[in-house]
């Protein structure tokens, strides 16, 4: 599926979410420390998770409403909260009044707000792209995403502590600059027969709708054992800023790459912890696109079961073998793992989906990232009390646990399918 046969509302939006990703990154990385520096450690660090609990849960507010009431109107209103949050946090961060509590709660009401916009956006590709192409267009976002993550903290890390106000201003311009593409070009993609965008809803029957429809969609063992898996195997891609920097750091003292005569390349823990993750950014950027037609070739059952192998691998060989070369294999698998479901997943959750609740099965499947982030940490705990590399094997165990929980998603998908095409 070539670029110029996309509909106009995926272009538009190519186009505007990457100058907003490219901005927010120039921003993100650095706002545990900003708020570590002037509110304290432990304050900050309650503060940010309780910041994300209400952004997750309005997350599945934003399903709901995006099923009802239609894609581009949430879009557009989740953006317009987006600009006030960002606007909020440029204010409290220009030198004259330089408050971390109010920047905290404009960065509260933008994440709010970013979690509304995401599910919809998602139901958006599932409505307006043919089964057979989503996977492909999904990673085209993906990859966007993620060099804007590569581009961003490269930014931020030049003008985010002297020029954090104006850093701010751009992220509030990037936000209003795509609700006008998307005002301006784009259209309602929510299929005619589900709309319910001209009824009326009580604030009540919001409630007991919202609860009554994400109580039938926690009934489908397919979506549940897709979120299981989902949790587990998070506790293997999220280490890539845990525990994994931990365990280089507690067993690499210098790393010597290689020697030529009196020449020899050596680096710090610190450095080859960046050397890794530069490879896995570079890796994502470059390659998501070409991994992703390479494993639609493929059973989907076997390529999410692949990837968690892969991944658990990936963590195993690091405990084993903790030597620089060997970290390096590692991160290339850990790369290839993290490249092979990309596009896939979210096309798995828009088949599985009815066509009027697209958008709250989507923000329902983001909760395996949303636990995943809550449990991802217990892994430094482990470290602790264990070691780093019984960690790692652990790690390794769980993500073979999660290959299985997917082959037996399949086994039971195959049988829903099965009945269903008997009615």
């Amino acid at each position: 599926m070539s670029f110029r046969q996309w509909d106009i509302n995926l272009k538009v939006r190519l186009l505007g979410e990457a100058f907003v990703q490219i901005s927010f990154w120039t921003v993100f990385p650095f706002l545990a420390i900003y708020f570590a520096e002037t509110m304290g450690v432990t304050t900050a660090s309650v503060l940010l998770m309780l910041s994300q609990i209400i952004a997750v849960a309005f997350g599945l507010f934003g399903g709901f409403f995006a099923d009802h009431f239609g894609r581009k109107q949430m879009m557009l209103i989740a953006i317009v909260g987006e600009v006030i949050g960002y606007g909020i946090f440029a204010i409290a961060s220009h030198p004259g009044i330089d408050s971390a509590i109010i920047g905290f709660i404009g960065f509260t009401v933008a994440s709010l707000f970013s979690n509304i916009y995401q599910p919809a956006a998602q139901a958006m590709v599932a409505d307006v792209v043919e089964p057979k192409n989503r996977s492909y267009v999904f990673s085209v976002f993906y990859m966007m995403t993620n060099i804007a993550v590569v581009i961003g903290p490269l930014i931020g890390a030049v003008f985010f502590t002297n020029h954090r106000f104006w850093l701010l201003i751009i992220v509030t311009c990037g936000a209003s600059l795509l609700f006008l593409l998307l005002f301006l070009f784009s259209h309602e993609t929510m299929p005619a027969e589900t709309a319910d965008s001209k009824k009326p809803l009580t604030f009540k029957q919001v409630l007991s709708g919202q609860f009554a429809d994400y109580r039938v969609i926690f009934t489908d063992q397919v979506l549940l054992l897709f979120i299981l898996a989902g949790i587990l195997i998070s506790q293997t891609f999220m280490q890539l800023d845990l525990f994994i920097p931990i365990h280089i750091t507690e067993t690499v003292d210098e790393a010597a790459l290689f020697s030529l005569g009196n020449m020899a390349v050596t680096l710090s823990a610190t450095e080859l912890f960046g050397l890794v993750v530069a490879i896995n950014g570079g890796i994502v950027a470059l390659c998501t696109v070409l991994v992703t037609k390479w494993m639609m070739r493929y059973q989907e059952k076997y390529v999410f079961a692949g990837s968690s192998i892969l991944y658990g691998l990936s963590i195993l060989l690091m405990g084993l073998f903790p030597y620089p070369w060997m970290y390096i294999v590692s991160i290339v698998i850990f790369s290839l793992a993290e490249l092979m479901t990309v596009g896939i997943a979210q096309n798995f959750v828009s088949i599985i989906a009815p066509e009027h609740q697209r958008a709250m099965y989507f923000s329902a499947a983001q909760l395996r990232f949303s636990i995943g982030r809550v449990l991802a940490p217990l892994s430094i705990t482990l470290t602790g009390l264990i070691g780093s590399r019984e960690t790692t094997y652990i790690l390794a165990f769980i993500a073979f646990v999660s290959a299985l929980i997917y082959l037996f998603m399949y086994r039971l998908y195959a049988k829903k399918a099965m009945k269903a095409a008997s009615i």
